[in-house]
């Protein structure tokens, strides 16, 4: 008998584990996958954004509606304990743009080690390969699980399995299908921190290709509805990179009502006028180029020639020959390159998914279940989602700890 048993071994899973542990409660993690950790090590493409440096209100304010179910959760293990916490396994951090936390070694293998050496230490046990099949409970109060393994009886059972995105790495929405077991409520998932697809073929010619320091408006039937400075990044399908992801959410949510709209303000620091004095010293400086080899001064070399496509110029064009109306076609298109969203990825793309376990049937003191006695969740399971930043895992860390220190 148990007196925690911890599905899913992601960062929400292993905190909650250590803490229990550490409060000398019998522990048994289960893991459904050959190894923890799967979807953490891919965190920041393998550098792992474990926190920010937000403030606490800015933190809240991140997660939207899910913020202030979040609070007591913040409070009890907030940005600067989790830095501790890593610390005091040997891992230093640092801060990286916009209050990105990072482990100083930019290896995610190095966090999953200290969640895993804390678990080791307060002797938690760990199954790996240990799928569960359902929660087996009477009167409303939990009494184990059924594995494909067999039974595992325990009095508290947490359910951190993960959202919907990668379920390569274990997040395949189980933990949905357990939580309405037992009689909770489901908002329905979707992709919230996901790349798009867009109508313009020609983005596949500049896979891979940074576009830095840009300003984004999304449109949809001629009305702003998002809009980011920072980095996005062509792919062989549309559009991605950190400004994007960003507004990906709010873009998620009006796909339905049909295509949106972007403009990308590639040099957002200059107006247009600046822009074209700029061009035409250009031109004057480097009359016998061909204006597409001028262009990369302004923008990737990749782009140039669709940039002398979409302006209607002639790609060998000598940049002396540029006429006023072409020079201010292109100095409109360097304010507002224009691209169309037709779908988004497919949600097992997803970062982080939003939607999942009603956040008014959890108490937000403990994270139980107010609906079956002994159940308890953590991460992204609920339906909570923050931004690109630390903010996720962060939810994931702090829920965790705060369901390993309430349980009985």
């Amino acid at each position: 008998m148990y007196d925690f048993i911890v599905i899913g071994g992601g960062p929400a899973g292993m905190m909650a584990a250590g803490r229990a542990g550490s409060r000398g409660k019998k522990v048994v993690l289960l893991e459904k996958k050959d190894q923890l950790g799967k979807k953490l090590l891919i965190c920041a493409s393998g550098r792992c954004n474990v926190t920010n440096t937000a403030s606490l209100d800015l933190f809240i304010k991140a997660y939207g509606k899910g913020g202030p179910f979040l609070r007591a959760a913040l409070q009890t293990f907030d940005n600067e304990k989790l830095c501790s916490f890593l610390l005091s396994y040997g891992i230093e951090t640092v801060v990286e743009n916009k209050g990105r936390v990072f482990p100083k070694s930019q290896k995610a293998d190095s966090v999953l080690k200290a969640l895993e050496t804390y678990m080791h230490d307060h002797k938690v046990t760990i199954q790996t390969n240990s799928h569960v099949l359902r929660l087996n409970s009477k009167s409303n109060r939990v009494s184990g699980v059924e594995t494909n393994s067999g039974s595992i009886f325990g009095n508290n059972i947490l359910i951190a399995t993960g959202g919907r995105s990668y379920p390569a790495t274990g997040s395949a929405g189980d933990g949905y299908k357990l939580a309405s077991s037992v009689g909770h409520t489901i908002c329905p998932p979707y992709p919230a921190i996901i790349a798009f697809e867009t109508e313009e073929t020609w983005v596949k010619s500049l896979q891979g290709t940074p576009m830095k320091n840009v300003h984004i408006t999304a449109y949809q039937s001629g009305k702003k509805i998002a809009e980011q400075f920072g980095e996005a990044l062509f792919t062989h399908y549309g559009v991605s990179g950190p400004s994007i992801l960003d507004m990906s959410k709010r873009i998620v949510g009006c796909l339905p009502d049909g295509s949106v709209q972007i403009r990308i303000d590639l040099k957002p620091k200059h107006t247009p006028e600046e822009l074209d004095s700029i061009l035409l010293d250009q031109i004057k400086r480097h009359g016998s180029k061909t204006m597409k080899a001028c262009l990369t001064f302004f923008i990737p070399e990749k782009l140039a020639p669709i940039f002398m496509n979409l302006c209607n110029i002639e790609p060998q064009k000598k940049a002396s020959q540029i006429t006023a109306p072409e020079r201010k076609r292109i100095v409109k298109l360097l304010k507002g390159l224009p691209l169309t969203f037709t779908r988004h990825r497919p949600i097992e793309e997803a970062i982080v998914t939003a939607g999942g376990i009603r956040l008014d049937e959890i108490d937000a003191k403990t994270m139980q279940s107010k609906l079956c006695e002994g159940v308890y969740f953590a991460g992204e399971v609920l339906d909570i989602d923050g931004p690109t930043g630390g903010f996720n895992l962060q939810a994931a860390f702090s829920s965790g700890y705060l369901a390993g220190d309430s349980i009985e």
